[in-house]
């Protein structure tokens, strides 16, 4: 049985909740609230790092959401969600690393409204959206079928256009976007406006509460009780 640790406003976990939907998996969803269930000792003893999400299948733990999709992708492989050839692979990878590394920090940036940070965050989410579209050859990133790259970028890329930015000079990455929307996995793990809006409202305050408890847990580490010998965790 597979328990899928996750909070539905996660940049990163939608893309597994997703993946599990598609490839019609019984998995247990598990709600961890992020105001401070991740760091209880039942959660940090899946993920010693305190993120979302977390894929328990039988005896194996896995973190990190790239792991977990490539992890479902071979031990579930129907429907396969990476091309065959090299340069498809190639394709997919590239616009799952650019969302990772360019539009995630870009969307986090974007909401976090530090005005020194402002223009290169818009900057970087536009070069990203560019990219995706001179990548956009057929129906989707790898070809015919639906890909990993689908499932990651199409999580994030309707995140960009709630905060303003638009995709009229972009017409296939459009196209692309309106066809994956209307998929039921989509449908299914889509936001209401309401949990959107809470969304937005609560990145600052989580953002908030993610440094206070890093600075705690480093004090932790660094000074510990003088009672007990010191452990690394």
């Amino acid at each position: 049985m597979i328990s899928f640790y996750y909070a539905k406003p996660s940049l990163f976990s939608r893309p597994v909740w997703i993946t599990l939907i598609e490839k019609g998996l019984t998995f247990d969803p598990i709600v961890v609230n992020m105001g401070g269930d991740q760091f209880t000792p039942e959660f940090r003893a899946l993920n010693p790092f305190c993120r979302i999400p977390v894929l328990v299948d039988n005896d194996l733990t896995v973190t990190e959401s790239q792991a977990i999709l490539d992890y479902l992708d071979l031990q579930y492989p129907q429907p396969k969600l990476l091309p065959e050839s090299a340069q498809a692979v190639a394709k997919v990878r590239q616009v799952q690393m650019i969302t990772t590394n360019e539009l995630i920090p870009a969307i986090g940036e974007c909401l976090m409204k530090k005005p020194d940070q402002q223009v290169y965050a818009k900057h970087r989410a536009m070069t990203a959206l560019n990219i995706f579209e001179g990548l956009l050859e057929g129906p989707y990133f790898g070809g015919d079928h639906l890909s990993l790259a689908d499932i990651v970028a199409g999580s994030l890329v309707p995140v960009v256009c709630d905060l303003g930015f638009s995709l009229d000079q972009l017409p296939r990455l459009q196209n692309w976007l309106k066809a994956l929307m209307v998929r039921p996995a989509w449908q299914q793990t889509q936001l209401t406006d309401v949990e959107k809006d809470r969304f937005l409202r609560s990145i600052r305050v989580l953002a908030r509460l993610w440094q206070k408890r890093r600075h705690q847990r480093a004090e932790e580490l660094l000074v510990p009780n003088k009672s007990t010998p010191p452990t690394i965790s």
